[in-house]
Formats: structure tokens, C-alpha cells, sequence
């Protein structure tokens, strides 16, 4: 007389049938056990298993020590080794397909965003005469730089007025350092840009000073 079967063992064994045909993916008793969540114990997952195995309702394998269980496999082909092959040729065709398909809907879609993007007519009117009436005032402005009316009469003569100022002290100056100089070089017995060099004094004509500029 056969073994009674523990309480609930039928919805036990409907679980982890149903969880093995759905995932198509062998498993062992641990593996069910942790899959389903404390569902069946490890205990339970393999007898359960085994009762499965044993009734022919899926297929058990050895793995070394430890038992592997999946989902009865009588009603799918198993394809050959060039079948498979060409399947592998098959889908790496595809996929350069896919990646060709991918980079001309980039394309596809960048001119898309470009025609959705684009000015409509009354749109295009509008930003002609705003560029027609930037482009005059550019001209305008040219006109003015190339005249030398750069600055308002104001602002020119208060910096014709400040370089006056400038001017008249750079003279005092001018004729300050002369007036040493020309007193040193009476009793100097070399050349007075000897004596220049040895101090480190620049003179106008060393850095060659453009006097014309000051209208003298």
C-alpha cells in the first residue's frame, strides 16, 4: 500500500509544477524552495519533486551529488547543431539589421524635428524685416566708426582737455630732467647714454616715442 501523501501536498505539487513549466528552466529542490518564496520547504520542495519526477510529469537529472528538476520537454524539438547555427547566423543578421534601422531613424527623425521646427511663411516675413532693420542700423553704426565720430563733441573734448593736461606736465618734466642732466654731463667724463644705461633711465628716443602724437 502506497505511502499517504502529507496534507496539502496536491497544492504543493500543482506550484511547483506550474512554476517549473512556466519558467522552462531546471532547478534544484533549494532553488524551488527559495523561487517560491518559503512556499515548500527544501525538505518538501524535493520530495515533491521527486513525486513529480517519478510520476513522469517532469524530467530529473543528476548534477554530481545534487538532483536538478525542469519541465517535461517530449513536445519541444530540440534543433540540431547547423540548426542552430543558422539560427545564431540568422539572428546576428538581425540584430546589424536592427542597429542599420536604428541609425536611419535617427536620421528620419532628426529632419522630422527639423520640418517641425521650421518658420512658416508669415513667420519667415516677420524675421526678414527684423534682420533688414538690424542690418541698417549695423550700417548706420559702420558709417559712424569710419567717420571718427566714435564719441559725443562732450566726451571728445573733455579727453582733448585731459591730454592737454598731460602733455603740459610731461613738458615740465621733460625740461626738469634735461636741466639735471645737461648740469651732471658739465662734469661727466664719459658719453651721458653710458651713464643712462648704468642707472637703467629710458629716454623717450630708446623706447621710441612717437612725440608727433602730442602735436609738438
Amino acid at each position: 500500500m502506497p505511502p499517504k501523501k502529507a496534507k496539502g501536498t496536491s497544492s504543493e505539487e500543482k506550484a511547483v509544477l506550474d512554476y517549473l513549466v512556466k519558467v522552462n528552466r531546471p532547478y534544484s529542490a533549494n532553488d524551488i524552495s527559495s523561487q517560491l518564496h518559503g512556499l515548500v520547504s527544501p525538505v518538501q520542495a524535493k520530495k515533491v519533486l521527486n513525486d513529480l519526477a517519478d510520476d513522469g510529469r517532469i524530467q530529473r537529472k543528476a548534477n554530481g551529488k545534487q538532483q536538478i528538476f525542469y519541465a517535461t520537454q517530449g513536445d519541444t524539438e530540440v534543433p540540431s547543431v547547423e540548426e542552430a547555427e543558422e539560427e545564431e547566423e540568422s539572428i546576428g543578421e538581425l540584430e546589424q539589421q536592427l542597429s542599420r534601422l536604428k541609425d536611419e531613424n535617427k536620421v528620419l527623425a532628426g529632419r522630422l524635428q527639423g520640418l517641425t521646427t521650421a518658420l512658416t511663411d508669415d513667420q519667415m516675413r516677420e524675421r526678414i524685416a527684423e534682420l533688414g532693420l538690424e542690418s541698417k542700423t549695423n550700417e548706420e553704426r559702420l558709417a559712424q566708426l569710419r567717420s571718427g565720430e566714435v564719441i559725443s563733441p562732450e566726451e571728445k573734448a573733455q579727453i582733448e582737455a585731459e591730454h592737454a593736461a598731460m602733455v603740459k606736465h610731461w613738458k615740465a618734466r621733460k625740461r626738469m630732467f634735461k636741466n639735471a642732466t645737461d648740469t651732471i654731463g658739465e662734469g661727466y667724463p664719459g658719453k651721458m647714454s653710458v651713464l643712462f644705461e648704468e642707472l637703467g633711465v629710458e629716454t623717450d628716443e630708446d623706447v621710441c616715442a612717437n612725440l608727433s602724437i602730442l602735436g609738438h
